[in-house]
């Protein structure tokens, strides 16, 4: 399995999107105390602030190009070799999660790699070792979930679906309307290019209720198996996470939150544009 991907304009990188959201199954039984977890804990876990670690063991290019919210990156190919011997003694867990009795959650590289890597962290000493089984697939698909995805990612994704012309790839700022322009003296420069601008504010309330049934959003992207990559500011702005789970809620089954959104994108080197998208 190929691991997570995005929508490219290619049929080849398409099946990689395909194969990103394709449940990462597998037919191993469970081996020593590993514990499995599923979507509504882990969900809840997450959404509670639980004090645990989840694990993404794929490779760094599919966990870049979208992953679980709060997932740490750890590829397989680091803790064990082909050979299942431990890789430099499990340093790269180690070195990660020093504390052996706390709670790590291992999700999927493909065809039982997360309980490869969860029985590895119990040959290490960790006494609180769980897998979540479908990881991704589950997560952004199934369940209807969004994932977070990192700069080289991202990048990829818009140099590859710019311009967005096929109707089933948006790039969406929540950031007020003088942000998104440059207008703002406080905030020149404008957006990310190809980005359109839907205000957080003509989506939810304050308090997160949806405006006018998500009709600003529905509008604009009819398809609910639309690639939605939202954005606001930096990793601490908020509007960008009310943007991707008001997504989820009014149905879209492929959406993105890049986190680092328009402070990372400059910070990268790369432009703004002024003005309004045609």
């Amino acid at each position: 399995m190929n691991g997570n991907g995005f929508a490219w304009k290619s049929a080849v990188v398409g099946l990689v999107l395909l194969g990103a959201l394709a449940r990462c199954g597998s037919d191993a039984e469970e081996g020593g105390t590993v514990q499995e977890v599923t979507y509504e804990e882990l969900k809840a876990s997450i959404d509670a602030g639980e004090d645990f670690v989840l694990i993404d063991v794929r490779t760094p290019a599919d966990w870049a190009a979208g992953h679980i919210q709060n997932a740490i990156n750890i590829p397989l190919d680091t803790l064990v070799d082909k050979n299942g011997a431990l890789v430099g003694g499990g340093k790269a867990l180690t070195d990660a999660v020093s504390d052996k009795g706390r709670k790590i959650v291992a999700y999927c590289f493909g065809y039982g790699n997360y309980l490869t890597f969860a029985e590895a962290a119990l040959e290490l000493g960790y006494s609180k070792v769980y897998r979540y089984e479908w990881g991704t697939g589950e997560w952004a698909d199934s369940r209807h979930d969004y994932l977070v995805i990192e700069y080289a990612g991202f990048k990829a994704w818009l140099d590859a679906s710019t311009p967005f012309e096929s109707g089933k790839d948006y790039l969406i700022d929540v950031l007020p309307v003088e942000w998104y322009t440059g207008d703002d003296p406080a905030h020149p420069g404008g957006h990310i290019p190809g980005a359109i601008n839907i205000p957080i504010e003509l989506i939810a309330t304050s308090d997160g209720a949806l405006v006018d049934g998500g009709k600003a959003l529905t509008e604009v992207v009819k398809a609910k198996d639309a690639t939605l990559v939202i954005y606001c500011g930096n990793p601490a702005c908020g509007k960008s996470l009310v943007g991707v789970k008001k997504a989820v809620e009014l149905g879209y089954t492929k959406v993105f939150r890049y986190q680092g959104g328009w402070q990372e994108w400059q910070d990268e080197g790369n432009a703004l544009t002024p003005g309004t998208e045609p």
